[in-house]
C-alpha cells in the first residue's frame, strides 16, 4: 500500500450520542463521556468493507464485548472436539458466561495476603453466590487460590456452598488477633488484644496513631470513642442458613437450613485461645446441618505439646449443634486433620450419621469425645498421635463405632506415663473393631487399651489386659487380640512348644487389677507325636484357690497342666515327661469380668 498524500488529520470530540455515524474516512472521534476513540471506515468506493466507525482499543475498551462467543475446542487432544449436534454447529457461549462458570474469592475483594482482614469480603462472596437468590443457576463453586486469608470474625457458610482451595497447607483461612501496639494506626473493624487488662477490642472507626487532642499520646483500646470491648467470636467458621442466620434463628424468616455443603482442600485455623469470658473460642461449628462433607480439610488450634493439658481452654476443632427438628445428619470428614486444640471433635448434640475416615488427630487433649446424644458416628481408619488423654470417648452415647484406627502416643500425658485408656466406652451398643495400638499389654495393666466399663459394648481386636504370655519360655507382651462382648471375653488363640522333659510357664493372669480377672477358663489342644488331647481348665482365684483340668485324649501325651496362685498372680504352666519328642499346645482364655 503506497502513501499518496497526507493532506490533513481531523478529529472530533464530544458526547458519544453526538458522534457522527459515520465519521469521514480516517477521521478520529473521541467520546469524552465514555472515554472511547473511533475512526471512520471510509467509503465503499474506497474499498471499505462497511460504512461506519471502528473503535480504536484503549485501556477503557470493553474487550469482552468484542469476543462474542466461546467454543470449547480441546486442542490438547490433537483434534477439535465436537460440542454440538453436528460438527458444523458447535455449541457456543459468551466469554462472560464462560468466565462466570465458577467464582474466585478474589472477585469479591478478598486478598489472601495474610495482612488484610478478609472477613467481610469472604462473607460477602458467600452471600452473593448462595444467599441473595434461592436460584440454582446463581450458585457457583467458590475457589480460594493459595494464600492466607486473615479473619477476625466468623465465616458463615450457607446452604449449597461448595468451597475449594489448592490444598490444606496452601489455602488457609486464619483467625488471628494481634496485641495492640502503641502509636499505631488501625483501620475500622480491626480487632486487637490489650495485654494490660487481657481483653479484646474492635475498632469502631479508623484509629489514628496519635490522639488528635493530645499529640504524642496513643489512643488506648479502652477509649470508647474509637474502640469497643468484644469477646473472641465463638467460631472461626460455622454453617448458617440461606440468610446467613445462625443458632436458634436458623430456618426462620423463610430461610433454608444449612444443607448440601462441600468444603475441599482448605484449612481453618486460629492463633488465639480463650478470652477469660463465658464465651469460648473454637474452630468450626456444624449447626443444624444436613449433608455436609469436608475433604482434605485441616482444623487447627494454637496449642503445642509444650502446653501440656489444655482441658481448661476447651478449644475444639469441630463442634456440633442440633435442634429437635434439625439434627445434624449425614456429615462426612475424609482425609481431614484435627490438631493443636483441646478436642479434635467434641459434642453432646444429636447426630444421626457421621463418618470420620482416613484422618489425623494430633496434639490434642482428647481426640474425639461424644457425650450422651450422638448416634451413628463411625470413626474409621484414622491416625491418633500426641493425644494427652483418651483418643476416643463414648460417654453415655450409644450406637457408635471405632474401627481400624491406629493409636500411637495416646493417653500418656505427652510424657510416656500411661494415664488413661486409649478408647473409653461407658455406654451400651458401641463397638471397637480392628483398632491397633502402640500401647503394649504390660502398659495396659493399669489402663486398658479399650475400657468398656461394664457395658454391653463390643471390642474385637487388641485389648488383652492382665495376661502375660510366655512363648518358648520368653515373655511376650505383643499378643493382644481378643473378642470382648460386654462382660464376656475370649482371647486370641496362642500356640507354644511343649519342650520334652521340661516344666515351663505358659501365661500369668494378674487377678489384682481394679477390674480383676478372678475366674477364667482355658480351652486347649495338645499334640505330641500321634497323641492328641482336648481339654479345659477352670481356675478360681482367691483365698480358697482351686482349679480343675478336664480333658480327653486318644493316648497319653505325658503332659500335666498346672495352675498356681502367688499373691495377685495366677500362673498356668505345664510339665512334660521324657519321651524324646516335643509337643505343642494351642490355647485360648475366656473369662467374665
Amino acid at each position: 500500500m503506497a502513501i499518496l498524500q497526507i493532506s490533513r488529520i481531523t478529529q472530533r470530540k464530544g458526547l458519544a450520542q453526538d458522534l457522527p455515524a459515520p465519521l469521514a474516512g480516517a477521521e478520529l472521534g473521541w467520546a469524552i463521556d465514555e472515554r472511547k476513540l473511533y475512526i471512520g471506515n471510509g467509503e465503499l468506493a474506497e474499498g471499505a468493507p462497511v460504512v461506519g466507525n471502528t473503535e480504536v482499543l484503549t485501556e477503557f475498551s470493553d474487550l469482552l464485548s468484542y469476543v462474542t462467543a466461546y467454543t470449547y475446542q480441546g486442542d490438547a487432544a490433537g483434534y477439535t472436539v465436537q460440542t454440538g449436534a453436528t460438527s458444523g454447529s458447535p455449541a457456543t457461549q459468551s466469554i462472560q458466561s464462560r468466565l462466570d462458570s465458577y467464582a474466585i474469592v478474589t472477585d469479591f475483594g478478598v486478598t489472601g495476603d495474610g495482612v488484610t482482614d478478609d472477613t467481610a469480603a469472604i462473607n460477602r462472596a458467600l452471600y452473593q453466590l448462595y444467599c441473595r437468590q434461592n436460584n440454582t443457576q446463581v450458585r457457583r463453586s467458590l475457589f480460594f487460590p493459595a494464600g492466607t486469608y486473615l479473619v477476625t470474625g466468623t465465616i458463615l457458610v450457607p446452604p449449597f456452598a461448595q468451597l475449594y482451595g489448592e490444598g490444606a497447607d496452601s489455602s488457609i483461612i486464619s483467625f488471628q488477633v494481634n496485641n495492640w501496639v502503641t502509636l499505631t494506626p488501625y483501620a475500622a473493624g480491626v480487632m486487637v488484644y490489650y495485654t494490660s487488662n487481657s481483653k479484646y477490642y474492635r475498632a469502631k472507626a479508623t484509629v489514628p496513631a496519635e490522639d488528635p487532642n493530645n499529640p504524642g499520646s496513643a489512643i488506648l483500646p479502652t477509649d470508647t470513642v474509637y474502640w469497643e470491648e468484644q469477646d473472641l467470636p465463638e467460631y472461626v467458621v460455622q454453617t448458617s442458613d440461606s440468610l446467613q442466620q445462625t443458632g436458634v434463628n436458623i430456618g426462620t424468616n423463610g430461610a433454608v437450613p444449612p444443607q448440601n455443603i462441600e468444603i475441599i482442600s482448605m484449612a481453618f485455623k486460629t492463633a488465639n485461645a480463650g478470652n477469660g469470658a463465658s464465651v469460648l473460642h473454637n474452630v468450626c461449628l456444624i449447626d443444624r446441618t444436613t449433608q455436609l462433607s469436608f475433604d482434605a480439610v485441616n482444623f487447627q488450634g494454637p496449642f503445642t505439646t509444650a502446653d501440656g493439658s489444655t482441658e481448661t481452654e476447651s478449644l475444639s476443632c469441630v463442634n456440633f449443634n442440633s435442634s429437635p427438628s434439625l439434627p445434624c445428619t449425614q456429615i462426612n470428614f475424609t482425609g481431614c486433620k484435627f490438631s493443636n486444640a483441646t478436642y479434635g471433635i467434641n459434642t453432646s448434640s444429636v447426630i444421626k450419621g457421621c463418618t470420620v475416615s482416613n484422618g489425623y488427630f494430633d496434639v490434642l487433649f482428647q481426640g474425639a469425645v461424644l457425650t450422651t446424644n450422638p448416634t451413628g458416628v463411625r470413626i474409621v481408619e484414622n491416625i491418633f498421635d500426641n493425644i494427652y488423654h483418651e483418643g476416643i470417648v463414648f460417654a453415655g452415647a450409644s450406637l457408635n463405632a471405632s474401627a481400624y484406627n491406629i493409636f500411637y502416643d495416646v493417653g500418656n500425658i505427652f510424657l510416656g506415663i500411661v494415664t488413661t485408656p486409649v478408647i473409653d466406652i461407658d455406654a451400651d451398643n458401641n463397638v471397637s473393631i480392628g483398632d491397633l495400638f502402640e500401647r503394649n499389654t504390660a502398659d495396659s495393666v493399669s489402663h486398658p487399651r479399650v475400657a468398656l466399663n461394664n457395658t454391653g459394648s463390643i471390642v474385637l481386636g487388641m485389648n488383652v489386659r492382665g495376661i502375660s504370655y510366655k512363648i518358648d519360655g520368653t515373655a511376650n507382651e505383643t499378643i493382644a487380640n481378643q473378642m470382648q462382648l460386654g462382660e464376656y471375653t475370649r482371647t486370641t488363640g496362642v500356640a507354644d512348644v511343649l519342650t520334652d522333659a521340661s516344666t515351663e510357664n505358659l501365661f500369668v493372669v494378674n487377678t489384682g487389677l481394679s477390674d480383676p480377672i478372678t475366674t477364667f477358663k482355658v480351652d486347649y489342644a495338645i499334640t505330641r507325636n500321634t497323641s492328641y488331647r482336648s481339654g479345659t481348665m477352670n481356675i478360681v482365684s482367691g483365698t480358697a484357690f482351686t482349679y480343675s483340668d478336664d480333658y480327653v485324649e486318644n493316648s497319653p501325651t505325658g503332659i500335666t497342666m498346672v495352675a498356681a496362685q502367688a499373691g495377685g498372680n495366677v500362673t498356668v504352666s505345664y510339665t512334660s515327661s521324657s519321651t524324646g519328642t516335643d509337643g505343642s499346645i494351642k490355647y485360648s482364655i475366656t473369662h467374665l469380668s
